[in-house]
């Protein structure tokens, strides 16, 4: 979607930052931007989920506009 002109950002569980840079520099998209959470998610209610969520939305939005 970045190259068609729609900005994007990833979300990732902070375990997987390292898989995630790899990926990255192996695509040649080092640039692209990802906003990281608290690993695992998968043991967590929806409450829980939502909070995170609420905690990342700044900084999604500051990826997607560069702001």
């Amino acid at each position: 979607m970045e190259r068609r002109g729609l900005p994007t950002a990833a979300m990732i569980t902070d375990e997987f930052r390292p898989t995630a840079l790899k990926m990255l520099e192996n695509q040649g998209a080092d640039w692209y931007p990802f906003v990281e959470v608290e690993h695992p998610i998968n043991i967590r209610n929806d409450e829980e989920l939502r909070a995170m969520a609420e905690a990342s939305v700044e900084e999604v939005v500051r990826l997607l506009t560069g702001n």
